[in-house]
């Protein structure tokens, strides 16, 4: 596959559902499953008969051939859907005062001037809400300070929350409603946060993904207890399975380290603004950064017709580039083949996750008709899950 092939990054294919690939009008594979019966007539013609040889040169290393290696028409004749884990990241933007400097002193502040570190934020916050990269996934807007600044209650309900991308314009508009003003009660917000991210992810019930996302551009200020200690100590709480990211602009932010390290993240991302052009890109780049690690390639299994048992030993997973043929990727219990797929549980599996080079390879390709497929009935190439 050249190269030009692989300089999108997540979009359609961030937010599609998994086709579960079915022949012709065939008998299902009686293996498939094993507690059920098929009602054809095994008359059916499907198209492709799997023998064609593979030549090793699909993204992923497998073949791309019209049989898709062992997996052919005649063993994949049972047609189901899974979708892809949504993602819920929870913004948690900082309008304080101070994000109207547009220069590198603390006076004087206009948030209309262009160069204001809020214009910046915000423009950047636009460009991620209404990229194709970001379909599909739900936004929600906490805005600090706001109301009784200092309880932690006043974050627990976002000002606004929507799916993209048909919720983009929603979202811009009440970021353009707001007015920067006031201190940088952080911990407060931050405890909040959590608590509204604690109630999102219980309600995906470990079918989905919840992160949390700090913009701000300084130290906390006024409120008891206002600390980034005590801010970090909020976000550790949830960091096992909510992680928060940190993004700072402007001066004087590395103490904002210490956030993102609680919140299970390595480090924060500091954005100077000295330059607005580049502070904007550099912006830009960040939340690309963050929606591709958090964007995880996992997907749910899909479900067996009713009164019958899903055989996963007879799984498989297909990429297809656009205009190409299927090319299998194999299983890898332990992603130890980085191009391959793995069960989130083999004794029993709810989600289908790609390892990380293959997730690397579907995400390069989204915005084109390139297609993730489940094929049900063919024996697991690569391996036998259990």
């Amino acid at each position: 596959m050249s190269s030009k092939r692989l300089t999108g990054l997540v979009g359609s294919l961030a937010a599609c559902a998994i086709v579960v690939a079915c022949g012709g009008g065939g008998t299902e594979d009686p293996g498939a499953f094993p507690t059920g019966t098929g009602d054809g007539n095994g008359n059916g013609t499907g198209t492709g008969n799997g023998n064609g040889t593979g030549t090793g040169n699909g993204p992923f290393g497998g073949p791309t051939q019209p049989g898709g290696g062992n997996v052919n028409a005649e063993c994949a004749s049972v047609k189901a859907q899974a979708d892809k884990l949504p993602l819920e990241m929870i913004v948690v933007l900082d309008k304080s005062g101070s994000m109207c400097e547009y220069t590198q002193n603390t006076n004087p502040r206009d948030c209309n001037n262009t160069s204001s570190k809020w214009k910046v934020v915000t423009k950047a916050l636009e460009t991620f809400f209404r990229s194709f990269e970001s379909a599909e996934i739900t936004v929600s807007l906490i805005a600090f300070p706001n109301g009784n600044e200092c309880s932690a209650a006043t974050y627990q309900t976002p000002i606004e929350r929507q799916k993209l991308p048909l919720g983009a314009d929603a979202l811009v508009a009440k970021m353009n409603g707001l007015s920067p003003n006031g201190s940088t009660p952080t911990t407060p917000a931050a405890q909040g946060a959590v608590a509204y991210a604690k109630t999102v992810d219980a309600a995906l019930a470990g079918k989905g993904k919840t992160v949390i996302v700090f913009a701000t551009d300084g130290l906390p200020q006024d409120c008891n207890g206002n600390t980034i200690a005590a801010a970090g100590n909020a976000v550790a709480t949830v960091s096992s399975t909510i992680k928060s990211y940190v993004i700072g602009v402007g001066n004087l932010l590395t103490p904002l380290n210490e956030l993102a390290v609680k919140g299970g993240t390595t480090k924060a991302i500091l954005v100077s603004t000295a330059n607005t052009t580049q502070a904007s890109t550099d912006l830009t780049t960040a939340l690309s950064a963050i929606r591709g690690e958090s964007l995880a390639c996992e997907y749910a299994m899909p479900a067996a017709p009713q009164g019958q048992t899903l055989d996963i030993n007879k799984v498989n997973v297909q990429f297809t580039l656009e205009g190409g043929q299927p090319e299998t990727l194999p299983y890898s219990a332990d992603c130890s083949n980085m191009k391959g797929w793995r069960y989130d549980n083999a004794q029993a599996p709810t989600k289908i996750t790609l390892c990380q080079n293959a997730c690397d390879n579907v995400k390069a390709v989204a915005g084109t008709k390139a297609k993730l497929d489940v094929v049900l009935g063919c024996k697991t190439e690569g391996g036998t899950p259990r």
